[in-house]
C-alpha cells in the first residue's frame, strides 16, 4: 500500500490510474478546491483531506471500473459549497459515514450516473445516529445503476403528506431510508424521471425497490440452451432440469431466476440486451442471434467477457430501445457451482451473485427452498468488464474498437 498526495486547490483536475497507483493504495489531499479528482480503474481510498478552501465544490469522479471509498468524515466541513460525485460505466463509489457522530458542514451531495455498464453508489449513514438529514440528488440514473443504502432500505418518501403517490413531485421520484426521532440520521434521495416512468414504477414497485436499485441480468427469453435432450428454451427451463456444460458434462439447475424490467430513467443503450448475432463470435458461433445483458459473460479463450465490452457496432450491438416492449423479462440460471453452459451454441456463464438475489421476481420462492442467500464463488477465469481491457487479439478478431 502506498501513501499518494494529491494537491487539489488550483481548479485542476487530477487522475489516478494504473500508471500512478496500484488497488489498495490510499489518497492524501494536501489541499481541496473546486478541482476534480479522477480514479480510473483502480481501488484506492481517501485518507485524509486537508486545507479545504472555502465555498469550494469538489467533484470526484468514478471510471473504468474503478472503487473509490471516502470517509464522509474528511468532508464534514463548512467550508464546502458543494460536493459531486460521478459515477461512469461499471465503476462505485463509497461515501463511509459510519463513524461520523455530527454533521457540522455539508450534508447534501450530488451524484450524477453515465455511461454504457452499471455503476454503483453507496451511501453507510453512520453507526450512531445524528439528528441531521443527509441527501443525495441524483442524475443519470439507468436501469443496472444502483445506489446503495449500505444495510439499510430506501422506501418511498411522501412527504409527510401519507399518500404514496406524492412520493414523486417536481420531476423526481423521492426515497427514504424511514429513520425517524432524534437518535436516528434520515437519509434521503431524489431521483429524477418523468410521470410516465414514475406510472411504470407504480405497477411494480419491488421490481426497483430491493433496499439497492433495478438491475438487468442474464439471458432475454428465447435462449436456446443445451441440454442432454437438446436445445431449450431458457424461459422453459425448471429446478432439477439437466443442463450441458461446455466441457461436456451435465449439472442440475438449482433455481431460475426471473427479473423484469421496464422502461424507466430515459432508456439508453444500457437498459437494453446485447444482441450477438449468428457466427460473430466466429465458427457459427452463436449459431442463431443471441441476447444477453451487458453484464453477462459470454466465455472467449478462456477469459470471462462481459457482452457489452465485445460491442462492435456490427455484428454484436445493444438493441434499439424504440424497439424493445414497455416490460422485458430475463432469466438466470443458477447451478450449484458457478458455470459455463451453451446458450445458442456459445459459451456463457451461469449466475454468480454479483446482485443480490432478492432483485428477482421470483425471490421468495429462492427462500422458501434454500433459506438465506449463499455465495457463489466465481470460476477461476480472468473477467474483462470494459472493450479497453480487451486483449488486441479478441479486438482484431472480433472488430471491436479499444477505446484507450
Amino acid at each position: 500500500m502506498a501513501i499518494i498526495s494529491v494537491d487539489l486547490l488550483n481548479n485542476s483536475t487530477v487522475t489516478i490510474d494504473s500508471l500512478n497507483a496500484n488497488d489498495g493504495d490510499v489518497i492524501n489531499i494536501t489541499a481541496l478546491g473546486s478541482s476534480e479528482l479522477i480514479v480510473d480503474g483502480v481501488d484506492v481510498e481517501v485518507g485524509s483531506i486537508a486545507g479545504v478552501q472555502a465555498l469550494s465544490a469538489p467533484t470526484f469522479t468514478s471510471t473504468g471500473g474503478a472503487n473509490l471509498t471516502i470517509d464522509q468524515g474528511l468532508l464534514n466541513v463548512p467550508a464546502l459549497n458543494n460536493f459531486t460525485f460521478n459515477i461512469e460505466d461499471n465503476s462505485h463509489t463509497t461515501l463511509d459515514g459510519s463513524t461520523v457522530t455530527a454533521l457540522n458542514g455539508l450534508n447534501s451531495y450530488d451524484v450524477n450516473f453515465s455511461g454504457a455498464d452499471a455503476g454503483s453508489f453507496t451511501y453507510d449513514d453512520p453507526d450512531v445516529g445524528i439528528a441531521s438529514v443527509v441527501n443525495f440528488n441524483v442524475t443519470g440514473m439507468e436501469a443496472g445503476d444502483q445506489m446503495n443504502l449500505g444495510d439499510g432500505n430506501w422506501q418511498l418518501d411522501d412527504g409527510s403528506i401519507l399518500n404514496p403517490l406524492d412520493a414523486f413531485r417536481d420531476g423526481k421520484l423521492h426515497l427514504e431510508n424511514g429513520a425517524a426521532g432524534v437518535l436516528q440520521t434520515k437519509v434521503t434521495a431524489s431521483i429524477e424521471m418523468t410521470q410516465e416512468e414514475y406510472d411504470e414504477f407504480l405497477e411494480d414497485p419491488s421490481a426497483f425497490l430491493s433496499g439497492q436499485d433495478f438491475t438487468m441480468v442474464c439471458f432475454a427469453a428465447g435462449t436456446r440452451i443445451a441440454t442432454p435432450d437438446g436445445e431449450c428454451a431458457v424461459e422453459a427451463l425448471e429446478i432439477g432440469d439437466m443442463v450441458l456444460t461446455a466441457a461436456g458434462t451435465t449439472v442440475p439447475v438449482k433455481w431460475m431466476g426471473r427479473q423484469t424490467v421496464h422502461k424507466v430513467f430515459t432508456p439508453k443503450e444500457r437498459f437494453v440486451p446485447v444482441r450477438v448475432k449468428a457466427g460473430a463470435l466466429g465458427n457459427n458461433l452463436p449459431h442463431t442471434d443471441l441476447l444477453v445483458t451487458a453484464d453477462h459473460a459470454l466465455i472467449i479463450d478462456e477469459l470471462a467477457i462481459n457482452a457489452g465490452a465485445l460491442v462492435n457496432g456490427t455484428t454484436i450491438v445493444f438493441e434499439r430501445v424504440e424497439d424493445l416492449p414497455q416490460k422485458v423479462t430475463y432469466y438466470h440460471i443458477e447451478t450449484e457451482d458457478h458455470n459455463v453452459v451453451l446458450a445458442n451454441g456459445a459459451a456463457a456463464e451461469t449466475y454468480v451473485d454479483y446482485i443480490e438475489r432478492r432483485g428477482f421476481d421470483n425471490y421468495a420462492e429462492y427462500v422458501d427452498l434454500y433459506g438465506e442467500e449463499r455465495t457463489i464463488i466465481e470460476m477461476a477465469r480472468p473477467r474483462i468488464s470494459s472493450a479497453r481491457l480487451l486483449p488486441p487479439s479478441i479486438c482484431a478478431r472480433l472488430g471491436v474498437q479499444k477505446i484507450a
